[in-house]
């Protein structure tokens, strides 16, 4: 609030309030302003904010620095739902508002007693242990502290995929937390069903925003003790061909509510099936089509070099022959007459 006191009097004069962010307005032959000057900023930090007030005998000028803060109302925490042993896995954050100032992070994996602190939104781990981890974040801004977590299933190994939706889900997505888990939920009953696929070696993550798309992920069976590791991979590997057939055959959909059928099928876009090993036949796909490369190129070199023989040989005709002669036979009576 700005106050100006003349002995009473009438202040004739002028007065500008800069705010520091571009923009300033003047007053003009004022005695007070009772209600305060009022001004909203746009972005949060430090602003230099003075006000000077003239008139013919001068001028006086006051500076004072503000810290604009915004109140942090939720952060989200994102990452994925299940992840390989002993591999890095990425976790990020999304802060609402976006802009709230300098903000601390505080980052519990499981019942670790000490939390860790960084200033990014971001930050990796490595689980050493299969089961299921906890993750949460916290976000600190003033006084003002917002949390969220999520769990993590970790495997040896796992199948994975990319769903997308009919478009008509996309209507009907409020983009609420709740929702993609009832989604995901149905989606799961439906795969079931179809596939015969045992509930337990299923879990679905319906990711946030439009359009509406979901991770499936095929993991092993918990009750299946023994048997070695390639058996297993290879059952992995057979039931997620058998997803893929039933979403190719659209044959996975599901009711959302009476006359809206929602069809789920492979996004375009999905990778191809995630199993963690280092002898993987993608590996193997990649090497082919290597050696595929390598030999079109030297088909098309050998073609190249064919024709290039070719042409030199149809230059030898008699009449290049006799000029090449004439050519030799007259180089060499020059050399004779020389010597």
């Amino acid at each position: 609030m700005v106050s100006l006191m003349d002995n009473g009097h009438f202040f004739s004069g002028n007065i500008t309030v800069d705010f520091g962010d571009g923009t300033a307005i003047s007053y003009v032959n004022i005695s007070s302003i009772e209600d305060g000057v009022k001004h909203v900023y746009g972005k949060v930090g430090i602003y230099q904010v003075s006000a000077i007030a003239s008139n013919f005998l001068g001028f006086d000028r006051v500076t004072l620095y503000l810290h604009v803060t915004c109140l942090l109302e939720q952060v989200q925490l994102s990452g994925p739902s299940v992840a390989v042993k002993n591999k890095a896995v990425n976790f990020t954050t999304a802060l609402r508002p976006v802009n709230v100032g300098t903000v601390t992070y505080y980052w519990w994996f499981d019942n670790k007693t000490e939390p860790l602190l960084s200033l990014v939104g971001g930050t990796s781990f490595t689980f050493s242990r299969e089961g299921s981890h906890v993750v949460t974040v916290q976000a600190s801004v003033g006084n003002t502290v917002q949390q969220d977590h999520m769990t993590v299933a970790v495997y040896d190994y796992f199948q994975s995929h990319i769903l997308a939706f009919s478009s008509n889900l996309d209507d009907a997505n409020p983009d609420l937390a709740e929702w993609r888990t009832d989604i995901g939920r149905v989606v799961k009953r439906s795969v079931v069903q179809v596939t015969g696929i045992s509930e337990d070696q299923l879990l679905i993550s319906v990711l946030p925003g439009l359009p509406t798309t979901a991770e499936i992920f095929i993991v092993p069976n918990k009750g299946h003790r023994g048997g070695a590791a390639g058996e297993k991979r290879l059952h992995l590997e057979q039931l997620s061909q058998v997803l893929l057939n039933a979403l190719n055959q659209d044959l996975v959909q599901f009711t959302l509510k009476a006359g809206v059928q929602v069809n789920v099928y492979a996004s375009r876009l999905s990778p191809a099936p995630l199993v963690d090993g280092s002898d993987s036949s993608h590996s193997s796909t990649a090497i082919i089509m290597l050696v595929s490369v390598a030999l079109m190129g030297l088909v098309v070199f050998a073609v190249y070099k064919f024709k290039r023989y070719r042409t030199c040989n149809n230059d030898n005709t008699p009449a290049k022959l006799h000029k090449n002669a004439s050519f030799f036979r007259t180089f060499w009576t020059r050399r004779y007459n020389q010597g």
